[in-house]
């Protein structure tokens, strides 16, 4: 099969990514320059929307990690936000938030915390109700400043109004201050327009990078325009570096490149990234201090373009023609954390949740129609194997 390979040149790429090279390269947007940086400190801070709070350029994300040093380290660095949710490590991943939220003391008061939950379409008022109480338990706190409806995939898991009207309630009550979404599916495109033409939610926590979603850019605008906060994660594209052979030849770093390109966004409130070790708070809070360089552009220009063919967008797209009813996005999804995320064990841990009928072990013996149906021409069948092979030998 030949592949569907779109050069990226330099208009889409531009379009892809949502930011000109000139914005690039000068760090400056359709608002003018970032913000000035707080006296004495390097690390900016940007409006989250219209909701009142003011977040750290880059913030902290939790997931994995189980040190409460750490989170400390990131706040006396300036990261003054943090995503966790009561799912994650079975409630584990917010308890050690909340170990971090008392040695942080009285600087829990301009701290922003942000949960949430997964709710399915059987999901009543009072499961959220409890969702939030289950959190506030762990977290250790009398509020959550945003609290979100996690892993949205069609417009449909937008407009859950039990769900709604139970976080209103709880906004009522002071438990919750701003309702919130956090999606990374192939529809989140779609879930974005329906939820800003919905109107309750005041924050979007998503996937967003120089690869993927091509009309997400347009969409940030008018998201803007509406006084939704954005926060972005997974600017990698896929964390693939290692792949593209020299890609960080000269000392550039690839995970900075990428934070710095968000930044480019006026649109863009913070980027928030998986912490994990010392090193990259140092890494990262370096990233937000500087703009893009022209160097860094043409090193992100030259990843999409080798990585066009071989990036899983998780669109869903070679899903629907698979006889078999493998959850193909999230076998991918998985995949990619255990090689480009170091996250193994959550990795196999996500994949034996499956259950057996759609996890991959039937793709062994498909001929591959999700091959053909891949708009970028992947070889979805052999990396779906591969994923099997590396993920599902636990199960038994």
């Amino acid at each position: 099969m030949k592949p569907h390979r779109t050069p990226v040149d330099r208009r889409t790429f531009l379009e892809l990514g949502g930011a000109a090279s000139a914005l690039a390269v000068t760090g400056c947007g359709r608002n003018g320059p970032p913000p000035a940086a707080t006296a004495g400190a390097k690390m900016r801070y940007r409006a989250l929307g219209r909701t009142g709070l003011k977040v750290s350029e880059v913030s902290f994300g939790a997931h994995g990690a189980r040190n409460p040093e750490l989170m400390v380290a990131a706040v006396d660095a300036g990261m003054n936000m943090v995503m966790t949710a009561g799912g994650y490590l079975d409630g584990r991943e917010e308890e050690a938030v909340g170990e971090a939220l008392r040695a942080i003391g009285s600087r829990r008061d301009a701290f922003v915390v942000v949960t949430g939950d997964i709710f399915g379409a059987g999901a009543t008022k009072q499961r959220a109700l409890g969702a939030v109480d289950a959190s506030l338990r762990r977290l250790g706190t009398d509020r959550i400043e945003v609290f979100c409806v996690y892993e949205v995939q069609t417009p449909r898991d937008v407009r859950h109004e039990d769900v709604l009207e139970g976080l209103e309630e709880a906004r009522r009550a002071g438990k919750v201050l701003h309702v919130g979404l956090s999606g990374h599916h192939g529809g989140l495109q779609a879930c974005l327009d329906a939820a800003i033409d919905d109107g309750r939610y005041e924050a979007f926590f998503i996937r967003h990078d120089f690869v993927s979603y091509p009309d997400q850019a347009a969409i940030l605008r008018r998201a803007a325009e509406k006084g939704i906060g954005v926060v972005v994660f997974k600017t990698n594209a896929g964390a693939r570096q290692r792949e593209v052979k020299d890609l960080e030849r000269g000392g550039l770093s690839f995970p900075q490149a990428t934070v710095k390109w968000a930044l480019t966004n006026p649109d863009v409130a913070s980027v928030l990234v998986s912490i994990t070790n010392f090193g990259q708070i140092r890494t990262f809070t370096d990233a937000a201090g500087s703009p893009l360089t022209a160097g860094e552009a043409r090193m992100l220009r030259r990843y999409a373009e080798e990585m066009w063919n071989r990036y899983c967008r998780f669109c869903g797209t070679c899903e629907a023609n698979c006889p078999r009813g493998v959850a193909v996005a999230d076998v991918n999804r998985f995949a990619m954390y255990f090689a480009c995320y170091g996250r193994e064990k959550d990795a196999m841990e996500l994949y034996h949740r499956l259950p057996r009928e759609r996890t991959a072990a039937a793709c062994q013996s498909c001929v591959g129609p999700c091959d053909g149906a891949c708009p970028f021409g992947r070889r979805v069948r052999d990396e779906l194997v591969a994923a099997h092979n590396q993920l599902g030998f636990a199960r038994g």
